[in-house]
């Protein structure tokens, strides 16, 4: 573990001219640093040209747990029309380790995978950010 920013890491992350190696092992230094910067920063990446960098953002989401659950939540709500984003949040909901996460989202799991992704997670996901409050 490097002793870098969280800066300095969303730097190597940014540049798409560092190798796809560099940029993941950026992506999860950044586990350390769980604010909102860089989980909206992830978010993004989860719509990145390179598969490597969306799955080691989706890695890291997933570590984040419910502290990620909100602000993932809203951007499926915003940029439904997204297969990458989709296919990234998929994966953080399925996969999470967290049981509030998981009561949270599974009716948007169901949805993400389903008939009309785009339409019927905007309306799991709006639900379950009102479960938040």
């Amino acid at each position: 573990m490097s002793n870098q920013t969280a800066a300095a890491l969303l730097a190597i992350v940014d540049n798409g001219q560092n190798s796809s190696l560099d940029r993941e092992g950026a992506i999860h230094e950044l586990k350390a640093f769980p604010t909102p910067e860089v989980i909206n920063r992830l978010i993004q990446a989860l719509e990145d040209n390179d598969p490597g960098v969306r799955w080691a953002a989706a890695s890291t989401l997933i570590e984040f747990g419910t502290a990620a659950a909100a602000p993932l939540l809203r951007t499926l709500v915003e940029k439904n029309d997204s297969v990458w984003l989709r296919e990234g949040a998929y994966r953080v909901f399925h996969d999470t380790h967290d049981a509030t996460v998981q009561a949270l989202t599974a009716d948007v799991v169901k949805a993400l995978k389903g008939p009309a992704a785009g339409l019927m997670t905007t309306e799991a996901a709006v639900k379950a950010l009102g479960k938040l409050g």
